[in-house]
């Protein structure tokens, strides 16, 4: 059952993000289906999710297992086999964070807390501990492209962090509770998993089969043990991103995984079944792009205001940042962005966000140092593209590649709106 999001004022196809029905709020709650309470925000405090977990009887578990799948918007599943499947178990909506990335959202469901509180506001962004634009996804910066460059360097990239994950703090306040992360073998110890990964906890595997595989092992070594497990899916994401979440190939992916979830609840035994909760949520959804909605800049339109930056611009998909020299310079960057996005895309600067209350709290001095003087957020199908000729490290290098079909990153309801799902695994 979707909630109703507040309409970003003047537009009718952008929103604002719901902080009290979040994404960041999904592993708490989980925790609590456990019997089991940490410093963080849940969703206990909304009636209709306490209702859901009621009437699916989530509660009183003695293990839960989380799947994480990325990219399954609560619109873009429509008409697939999970849609069907989340819908018999009346799913409810919650809403990304802002911008929708999955620089950004993943840390945000693993963390427990938004990106106002974790610090990692996207994908390329500045860190001024650093003086330089990072690439959170593969840790990398616009010079040095190659993955884990950063760590590579030597820098300790969870010193950039504002605060600790969940497992965390599970190690230190609940060191009995088994907890078990599994991810695809090519995340843990690189990339963004260097944020929020414990290696301690990881199993990894590979592809659809392989985790659930994996989770039915884990079930059967801890048979009587309190037990938290989290799965993430980036295939989804994948197959949005290349063919579009109307295309055949997304709905193949998502029938896939509803079909080897469906055969791990009937694998289950009854003994495990009845005290075993579900829970399914995603980061964000994808925004089919349109050509007639590009914004494409030229090098020499870029060269008439390249002094106003201090660094190169940075991106989260459909959302840039920008980084400027001085508040005068931002001002005619601002200008000179207004008459070339045209209709196509807002520009937003530290006041803009704050009115509109795209962030949890306040915009601060060390959020704006992250998050950018001026936000580029492309409205409905837009995206910015650069033509150039060569992709040598030049200062607007590191923004999206041409190629994709369909994006993320800002506040269509097609990225914000996200489904999740909790019930007895013994209910199906």
């Amino acid at each position: 059952m979707p909630f109703d999001l507040t309409p970003l004022s003047g537009t009718d196809d952008l929103f604002v993000p719901n902080y009290q029905q979040n994404i960041y709020r999904v592993l708490p709650t989980a925790l609590r289906c456990l019997g089991v309470r940490i410093a963080r925000d849940d969703l206990f405090d909304q009636p209709n999710v306490v209702k859901h977990l009621k009437q699916n009887k989530a509660l009183d578990a003695e293990r839960v297992l989380v799947c994480i799948v990325d990219s399954l918007g609560a619109q873009n599943m429509l008409g697939t086999r999970i849609g069907t499947f989340l819908r018999d178990l009346d799913f409810l909506t919650l809403s990304s964070t802002f911008p929708t990335i999955t620089s950004a959202a993943i840390p945000s469901i693993t963390f427990g807390v938004p990106p106002t509180t974790h610090g990692i506001f996207g994908h390329v962004v500045y860190f001024q501990e650093y003086g330089s634009l990072i690439d959170t996804l593969k840790m990398s910066g616009y010079k040095l492209r190659y993955r884990d460059a950063i760590p590579h360097a030597g820098i300790d990239v969870r010193a950039l962090l504002w605060t600790e994950g969940i497992s965390t703090i599970l190690q230190q306040t609940h060191p009995s509770l088994v907890v078990a992360e599994g991810l695809p073998q090519e995340i843990p110890g690189t990339g963004l998993g260097r944020f929020y990964v414990r290696r301690e906890n990881v199993i990894s595997f590979n592809g659809f089969i392989d985790a659930f595989g994996i989770v039915r092992r884990v079930f059967d070594h801890f048979p009587s043990q309190q037990l938290f497990m989290t799965l993430y899916f980036p295939q989804i994401d994948t197959l949005a991103h290349k063919y579009g979440s109307n295309s055949s190939e997304f709905k193949a992916g998502c029938n896939a995984f509803q079909r080897q979830l469906h055969a791990f609840l009937e694998s289950l035994p009854a003994s495990q079944a009845k005290h075993t909760t579900i829970i399914l949520c995603a980061d964000h959804g994808q925004n089919p792009l349109r050509e007639d909605q590009t914004i494409v800049l030229t090098q020499d339109q870029l060269a008439e205001v390249k002094g106003t930056l201090k660094v190169p611009p940075g991106h989260s998909g459909r959302v840039n940042h920008f980084y400027c020299q001085s508040a005068r310079k931002r001002r005619k960057l601002k200008q000179w962005l207004l008459e070339h996005v045209e209709d196509r895309a807002l520009i937003f600067d530290e006041k803009d966000l704050n009115q509109a209350q795209l962030l949890p709290v306040p915009s601060s001095k060390r959020i704006i140092q992250r998050l950018g003087d001026l936000l580029l957020i492309a409205r409905d199908g837009a995206t910015l593209r650069v033509e150039r000729e060569n992709d040598s490290g030049e200062p607007w290098g590191l923004l999206p590649s041409q190629g994709l079909v369909a994006n993320h990153g800002s506040l269509t309801a097609d990225e914000l709106l996200t489904p999740f799902v909790a019930f007895n695994a013994a209910k199906v």
